[in-house]
């Protein structure tokens, strides 16, 4: 497990005002502290913004050679990654072409600039893209053309494709390398379906869509106030799962801070997400921890919107866990279960939530589907999910075993918060 110090000056650095000061707290890289460290910045998507950071700040000295070193190395490879896959996504956008689809990429390399400076500084996984209900078996066609296969194709949700496993995966694997193994999920709507969370979304996405050009490839990806609203969405919908990447965050603070006066797009950003109560809490929790971990100003306008969802419970969550949850190790931490009484009303709904958080079903600790190639790739891919489960429970199970004592700081933290407020009134 990293260690929590060095968390918290990686992130006193990518703050809206940069502070290195606690930078020499990050321990050696090639100690045990150190790899966790670099690991946790891997996992969590910042280990190349932190580089970039340090570069444009002329700060980089603020770091040892060995971590100059191992994270300009990061970025060398990541950029050969991400240029390959933008030659994949090119191959993928003819196919869709050809085909008569409209499709959108969505989240990715389409973030850039206003979310994230360059598409090198990203660690970008799979492909997502858009498509209307109509066109998801026609979209199908045009993935099946390029080697992707799926066992059955969601025309009312999320298709994942995949291309033949050629490499088991393994916890040595380079992040930042050239993909073994390609993804691309197929998205028609921007909300995935979550049986707790009944979130209403536009469906008319694909009618504003706008051009991208990454590295010269021009492809359609969604508006801007689409792209935050999936962000806000994206975010919450993998915290439900208790783990996110603190990049998403991160980017969410560099959109606000860069677009902080656009008083035009943040009124187009509420329109787009509705005034239903759920939608402002997901955006009162997601954005409470944007400015909790990145100290990123939040416009008056979704301030104002968010207003009624701020109750004393995310309030009370916010200022005693939200950092220390969002900068928790992989696989993530049971803590935000305090707060699902404010996003699921329904006590059934919400037992049945709780359940799945404490007792996951095999499928949400699997690799995710594969594609394999023979039987001795059915068997070591078999050997590698053992693994993956194993490692994953064991975090689990401890986790678990700490949540009594987790409950009592969360009774604590309510009392504090209630004080204050009787404080604030007196």
């Amino acid at each position: 497990m990293a260690d929590s110090r060095s968390k918290r000056a990686i992130l006193a650095a990518l703050r809206h005002e940069s502070d290195f000061s606690a930078l020499d707290s990050l321990p050696p890289l090639h100690s045990a502290a150190g790899r966790n460290c670099i690991q946790w910045l891997d996992h969590s998507g910042l280990a190349l913004i932190l580089f970039r950071t340090l570069q444009n700040h002329s700060a980089t000295t603020q770091i040892s050679t060995a971590w100059r070193d191992a994270l300009g190395q990061r970025h060398e490879r990541n950029v050969i990654r991400m240029r390959d896959m933008v030659e994949e996504a090119g191959r993928i956008n003819s196919a869709f072409l050809s085909h008569r689809v409209t499709a959108a990429f969505m989240k990715g390399f389409t973030l850039t600039p206003d979310f994230c400076d360059d598409p090198s500084l990203r660690h970008q996984v799979d492909f997502d893209l858009l498509v209307a209900p109509k066109d998801a078996k026609t979209a199908a066609k045009a993935l099946f053309s390029c080697g992707y296969y799926a066992p059955r194709v969601n025309e009312t949700g999320e298709t994942c494709f995949l291309t033949p496993l050629r490499h088991i995966p393994t916890a040595k694997d380079d992040l930042y390398g050239v993909q073994l193994q390609r993804q691309v999920d197929l998205h028609v709507s921007l909300w995935q379906y979550c049986p707790w969370l009944p979130v209403e979304t536009p469906q008319d996405c694909l009618a504003h869509t706008e051009t991208c050009d990454i590295f010269g490839l021009q492809c359609l990806g969604l508006s801007l106030q689409d792209k935050f609203l999936l962000q806000v969405l994206h975010a919450f919908h993998h915290s439900f799962r208790s783990w996110i990447r603190v990049s998403w965050l991160q980017e969410l603070a560099n959109c606000l801070v860069k677009h902080q006066q656009n008083v035009d797009l943040w009124n187009r950003v509420i329109a787009r997400a509705g005034n239903a109560g759920l939608i402002k809490s997901i955006f009162a929790f997601v954005l409470g921890l944007v400015q909790r971990l990145f100290l990123a100003p939040i416009p008056s306008q979704l301030c104002s919107w968010t207003a009624e969802a701020v109750t004393p419970r995310l309030l009370a969550w916010l200022d005693h866990f939200a950092v220390e949850w969002a900068i928790s190790d992989w696989p993530g931490s049971l803590n935000n279960l305090f707060l699902t009484a404010d996003f699921i009303p329904n006590p059934g709904l919400r037992r049945q939530y709780w359940r799945s958080r404490f007792l996951p079903k095999k499928v949400s600790v699997s690799l995710g589907p594969v594609v394999v190639s023979s039987p001795k790739r059915f068997f070591q891919l078999q050997i590698a999910r053992i693994h993956y489960v194993a490692c994953r429970a064991a975090v689990h199970l401890k986790d678990i075993a700490a949540f009594p004592r987790q409950q009592l700081r969360w009774r604590r933290a309510l009392e504090a918060t209630r004080r204050l407020r009787l404080d604030a009134n007196c």
